[in-house]
């Protein structure tokens, strides 16, 4: 299968997103077991939001403009992780 690099750096994209939300139980666990389920989450979350810049970015073309997206959407998910951790029900 022959493909352009956007495009195969776009799919590539979309399955490492897959593997961040896919819940990996035994990673939970032991995140539990190290009272640190909360800071996971929220680590979890901040890969997302920067996995969603790289998606945004790769239509950008000046790279000043795509760092101060980054750095805005950081602070947002900051913010947001919090609340958003157990939001999905995403306990063990």
């Amino acid at each position: 299968m022959s493909s352009s690099y956007p495009d195969a750096y776009r799919r590539a994209l979309d399955l490492f997103t897959e593997s961040v939300i896919k819940p990996d139980h035994e990673l939970r666990t032991n995140a539990a077991y190290g009272n640190c389920y909360a800071e996971l989450m929220e680590v979890r979350q901040h890969c997302l939001a920067y996995l969603n810049t790289l998606k945004e970015i790769h239509q950008i073309e000046f790279a000043d403009e795509s760092d101060e997206i980054e750095a805005n959407k950081t602070l947002i998910a900051k913010k947001q992780s919090m609340h958003m951790a157990f939001s999905h029900g995403e306990m063990m």
